[in-house]
């Protein structure tokens, strides 16, 4: 460290003065500590400096608004302290390309907390440089050998729309098998085909025809439902629209009602869609949105028509409008 550095130099300047004008055993007793002491903070400082090794966990995912935090601790086994070592740590905002860093310096057995700021939903990269650890002067340093780090990502909060849709206008064109089965209101009677599970036999029926007869659950084949939105505009916009679509996607998903959500590419200018049914869909969605460069001159999907669509939610941030296209 620089500072140290210079605080040495100036300390070993005033001790050759002082040997300079007094010649006694004193004096000479301080000149050889001033030149013998960075040689054996040095050998002192090694064994740990060789044995550091750090180790980071970050929270891999938090809620906006909620803490997320970024924890260094040396792994390294040392009968000394812990040396002092530096580095820096560079965080990437993925949806804007903003690039921040920060220069860390730790020290001791503690660990190092540093807070992930979570103000604004975003997929965050996090990366190690410029690692030194020093002797315990200060004045000698060599490389750190960094671990690498992952992304945080920084989720939305599912906010009620101010207008919900209303599902019971759907009108169902027809029945079709439910995929993997389960619980339904509406079956269908047909003859045992195998494969079938023992449990959808229609025991009384089949006693009575001899044959096995087996329910299969069907459910209504609506139309296509689709929930579109803009990639752009400020992070708080941003914040809302997907609020509003993890609250929205999710409650049709509650309702079993499979929809595709559909925006511009703000890198092709290409209409992109997903097709959502599970959670599992809506987080990976979610996910790979969180990791989309915005770009302000993205043009508006709102005014796109879907011709086979007989639902589609346009999402504006802070509210959400309807549109029904009659078939």
């Amino acid at each position: 460290m620089a500072l140290n550095r210079v605080l040495y130099a100036i300390a070993l300047v005033g001790v050759l003065v002082f040997h300079t004008y007094y010649t006694g055993w004193f004096s000479w007793y301080l000149l050889m500590l001033a030149i013998t002491l960075p040689v054996f903070s040095l050998l002192c400082s090694l064994p740990a400096m060789c044995r550091l090794q750090l180790q980071p966990q970050m929270d891999e995912s938090c809620v906006r608004g909620d803490k997320a935090q970024l924890v260094f601790q040396n792994a390294g086994r040392s009968l000394l302290p812990a040396p002092i070592y530096r580095f820096t740590l560079t965080r990437t905002d993925e949806l804007t390309g903003e690039q921040t860093s920060a220069r860390l310096q730790l020290a001791a057995r503690g660990n190092c907390v540093v807070q992930v700021p979570a103000a604004h939903c975003g997929s965050y990269r996090y990366a190690l440089s410029r690692g030194r650890v020093y002797d315990y002067l200060g004045l000698f340093s060599v490389p750190l050998r960094l671990p690498q780090l992952g992304r945080c990502h920084v989720l939305p909060k599912a906010q009620m729309p101010r207008q919900l849709p209303n599902l019971s206008q759907f009108q169902s064109r027809s029945y079709q098998p439910k995929y993997g089965g389960g619980f339904s209101e509406m079956h269908e009677l047909r003859e045992y085909r195998p494969g079938d599970q023992m449990r959808d036999v229609h025991w009384k029926l089949s006693a009575k025809t001899d044959d096995l007869i087996v329910r299969e659950p069907m459910e209504p084949n609506r139309g296509q439902v689709i929930i579109s939105l803009d990639w752009s505009g400020s992070r708080q916009a941003i914040d809302n629209t997907l609020d509003i679509l993890l609250w929205l996607s999710g409650w049709l998903i509650g309702r079993e009602v499979r929809h595709e959500v559909c925006w511009i590419d703000p890198a092709s200018f290409e209409p992109q869609s997903r097709s959502i049914f599970t959670l599992n869909d809506l987080q990976a969605l979610v996910t790979e949105l969180l990791g989309t460069r915005l770009r302000d001159s993205t043009p508006s999907i709102a005014s796109r028509s879907f011709a086979h669509a007989d639902w589609r939610y346009h999402i504006y941030p802070g509210q959400i409008s309807e549109e029904v296209t009659a078939q």
